[in-house]
């Protein structure tokens, strides 16, 4: 039997939240005795919003992780396919595997958010996006032009990629006994890239898993966040991933 964690983060989402632990228990009972589950939820407030990897190290912090084959790092803003448990019971990726990017359906954009990022970015472009938060109005301008014509990448056989979606976050036993558990002190984005870098120090792959699905329900919590904290949190959280890794 497989042992699974799910650490899941809920901001003013209940109807959402509701939903997707519904479509947990469904995964459950369809994978039977195939995998033993347990779900731990924070549920960030106005007036306790540690953001979201902050709330997840909460979470890890009162169980033993190494007890679970895998982790699940999760928003709420989703509903898993019925067959996710057994799909991820049934997986046999390689064994320096420290992340399982799966299949995120955007019910919003209409394709799979995974893989987040075939490759590493270079300095140079991480400095260029990091001017689009430090000048709002580049982010702006880029949403309403460049954003609506993106081409994503269509990859649609497994394998290795840099990063995948922070969405929904499938975490492997080597991940934890090599990088320890999330020490991520910023509120809010690039997390991907955070676990990216971890995975790549520590000689562990990221893999692209499309068989093990998910539907995205679409940034539930940011939604509500305002254009200005949204990219002052995106400025801080960049500057940070700089000065680390780069």
């Amino acid at each position: 039997m497989i042992k699974i964690a799910i650490f899941c983060v809920s901001y003013n989402s209940d109807k959402e939240r509701d939903a997707y632990l519904a479509s947990i228990d469904t995964a459950k009972r369809k994978a039977s005795d195939q995998v033993h589950v347990d779900v731990y939820m924070a549920d960030n407030t106005i007036e306790d919003n540690p953001g979201y990897f902050r709330a997840i190290r909460r979470l890890m912090q009162k169980v033993e992780i190494a007890d679970y084959d895998y982790s699940i790092i999760s928003n709420v803003d989703l509903i898993l396919e019925e067959d996710f448990f057994q799909k991820l019971a049934d997986y046999e990726g390689p064994e320096d595997t420290g992340w399982i990017a799966p299949r995120i359906w955007s019910e919003l954009e209409q394709r799979d958010r995974n893989p987040a990022r075939l490759f590493r970015p270079s300095l140079r472009k991480m400095k260029i996006l990091r001017a689009f938060y430090q000048y709002p109005i580049l982010d702006t301008i880029y949403h309403h032009t460049v954003y609506r014509r993106k081409k994503y990448y269509a990859k649609t056989n497994a394998g290795p990629i840099y990063a995948g979606h922070g969405s929904l976050i499938i975490l492997t036993k080597s991940y934890f006994s090599k990088c320890g558990i999330i020490d991520y002190p910023m509120f809010l984005f690039c997390e991907e890239l955070y676990l990216a870098e971890n995975c790549r120090k520590a000689g562990l792959k990221v893999v692209y898993e499309p068989s093990i699905k998910v539907i995205d329900k679409e940034h539930v919590s940011i939604k509500k966040m305002s254009h200005r904290d949204y990219c002052r949190h995106n400025l801080k959280a960049m500057n940070y991933i700089l000065s680390i890794f780069y």
